[in-house]
């Protein structure tokens, strides 16, 4: 995905050059993207302001454009329990476990799920859990996701945190709630994706040779999936998907937080074949091959000539943000409103919301200045994003997972790194 946004920069550019046109065009990286940490971040420092339309990226198995409301709010957290330790077997009565604490929360929430609404999605793991049976552990954290519509996600981070104080009082401990990060659900424009379709039309699929074909199939067998190989532009519809009637809830990408203040839709372009299944060594196998480099390259295509329509088109530009606006007015309460309308600023502007004020004042030490859009930790220092929370895992599997990169026969770039 990164690697198909740099392609875009670099063809506009030269077209630029060539073209005679001016502008100006930026790439924005998103570090700990599956954790959907920095956008919010990014878009709360004021980094996209001065953006006019945003086109984002994202492999699938498909080639296509998108619009209205989509994918969950997500709201990530770590709950630490603190305990006391003990003997398991010489004198048990005298410890409080921290890991009791965090089974009993956990265990409560498996029973808070029947009573969510159906949109709802909940995913925790036990990212401290103790070494050793034989010590009653004083301390167990487990991380947390929490997913819903915009208009349940409060409700729904109340409840989980209920469950976790009444674990706290179930087993006299103690509760640390740590925030991560709380993005919004996806608003995209339809007016945007329906520029970025006509492109994709005129693109087309790769195409796709007799081994590429085989090689797909195969996959599609190890899974069990139909053995249909790779789409051609039969596939490709005329008009970019929509919203569907009804919301069931689903996955989550920190690009809505950006949807909400910049105009924008999403490319989806063929680096995963029909079948292969996310998150899953099959959509690996699929991305470290020709099909996804022919993908990338589609993509950034599309986008690039997409940029160059708007870059020399600001008519068209003005009527996506006219587009951008009555979805403002629509989904009102993620700005500044009144209960019914949005409070526009001096420059008649749309006041977003971010979550992470609220969010990490659930956390019970961090201070809000909304005045200046800023909050603290009590040091006084101003809360950063934080990426770096996985990287002892990242550091433990690394070097392992170097030991198994390659470089394909057809690549013809700069030398891998694998240390």
């Amino acid at each position: 995905m990164g690697t198909a946004a740099a392609g875009t920069v670099v063809a506009v550019k030269k077209a630029m050059e060539e073209g005679g046109f001016t502008g100006t065009i930026k790439m924005f990286g998103s570090p700990a993207e599956e954790t959907v940490i920095s956008r919010p971040f990014m878009v709360h420092a004021g980094l996209f302001d001065d953006v006019d339309i945003v086109i984002d990226n994202h492999g699938g198995d498909g080639f296509g454009a998108s619009y209205g409301v989509g994918s969950n709010t997500n709201w990530s957290f770590s709950i630490t329990f603190h305990g006391k330790t003990a003997h398991s077997g010489g004198s048990p009565w005298v410890g409080r476990s921290a890991l009791d604490a965090v089974q009993i929360m956990n265990t409560s929430t498996e029973y808070l799920r029947e009573h969510l609404h159906y949109t709802s999605r909940m995913h925790y793991v036990i990212t401290v859990g103790g070494e050793g049976h034989n010590v009653v552990l004083d301390r167990a954290t487990t991380w947390y996701y929490v997913r819903n519509s915009a208009k349940l996600i409060k409700s729904d981070l109340e409840r989980v945190l209920n469950c976790a104080k009444a674990a706290a009082l179930a087993t006299d401990t103690q509760m640390e709630m740590t925030p991560y990060t709380a993005i919004h659900q996806c608003y995209r424009v339809e007016t945007l994706a329906n520029l970025v379709q006509d492109n994709i039309k005129k693109v087309g699929m790769p195409k796709w040779t007799e081994e590429e074909q085989k090689f797909v199939k195969a996959i599609q067998k190890g899974v069990g999936a139909e053995e249909i190989g790779l789409p051609d532009d039969s596939v490709i519809a005329d008009k970019p998907s929509g919203a569907p009637a009804v919301f069931v809830g689903g996955g989550s990408s920190d690009i809505g937080e950006v949807s909400l203040v910049v105009p924008l839709t999403s490319v989806r372009f063929p680096t995963s074949a029909p079948g292969a299944i996310g998150h899953h060594w099959t959509t690996t196998a699929v991305t470290g091959s020709t099909v996804a480099h022919k993908g990338v390259v589609a993509g950034a295509q599309v986008m690039a000539v997409s940029a160059i329509e708007l870059m020399t088109n600001p008519e068209k530009i003005e009527e996506i943000k006219k587009d951008f606006r009555k979805m403002q007015e629509t989904y009102f309460y993620n700005y500044k409103n009144d209960g019914k309308s949005l409070i526009l600023d001096e420059n008649g502007k749309a006041q977003y919301i971010s979550y992470l004020p609220y969010f990490f004042s659930k956390a019970g030490k961090y201070k809000h200045d909304p005045e200046n859009g800023i909050f603290f930790v009590p040091e006084g220092k101003e809360v950063a994003p934080p990426v770096g929370f996985l990287s002892e895992q990242m550091s433990k599997y690394r070097p392992q997972m170097s030991k198994h990169y390659k470089t394909p026969a057809w690549y013809d770039g700069p030398e891998m790194i694998k240390e």
